[in-house]
């Protein structure tokens, strides 16, 4: 029997790691899920679990309290948008510009399956939103879905540990002096 080559056992140590960790598993899945899915599923199931990373990137670094609960959940929630979530993220230094930039333009072709009826990858204002993405060379000339989807799997694998990340700075509450 002869030894594996690095780049096997580096193979089998990424499989072991993406069926056992939950943050692995749940990308795994997602993924499985985008390859099978239409031009709109795909751009409405990879923002939707943007998006929720972005929520729970927040519930990470807000103080854990009912406030909390009432700017990130239910109707009307301040941050309960995609849009108003990729922005305080931002504004708080959770993601970084370019992170805001590529998430923003996501959003924006979400939207555009999500408002509009007869929509592809190649129409239009898709199409011109998808070659605004920040894609590797080797995608520069790519379909508007394949730079999309490379696109929108980069954001999802920078932010998979972003909640737990930023956890460990959440934010506590400050010991102010009141007036008596």
């Amino acid at each position: 029997m002869t030894e594996k080559s690095f780049v096997e056992r580096y193979a089998d140590f990424r499989d072991e790691v993406w069926k056992k960790d939950p943050h692995y598993r749940a990308f795994l899945a997602a993924l499985e899920e985008l390859n099978a899915e239409t031009d709109r599923g795909v751009a409405l199931v990879a923002t939707s679990f943007l998006d929720k990373l972005m929520r729970d990137t927040l519930a990470s670094f807000l103080i854990k309290n009912a406030s909390a609960e009432v700017l990130l959940s239910g109707f009307n929630a301040p941050l309960g948008s995609f849009s108003a979530r990729i922005a305080a993220c931002h504004a708080l230094g959770l993601i970084s510009d370019h992170e805001a930039d590529q998430s923003t333009i996501l959003r924006k072709v979400r939207n555009e399956f999500a408002h509009e009826v007869e929509v592809t990858f190649d129409n239009g204002r898709v199409k011109a939103l998808c070659n605004n993405l920040s894609v590797p060379d080797r995608d520069k000339d790519a379909k508007p879905r394949a730079k999309f989807m490379v696109s929108a799997m980069s954001m999802l694998i920078q932010m998979l540990n972003r909640p737990h990340e930023v956890g460990r700075k959440q934010l506590t509450c400050g010991d102010w002096k009141t007036a008596k």
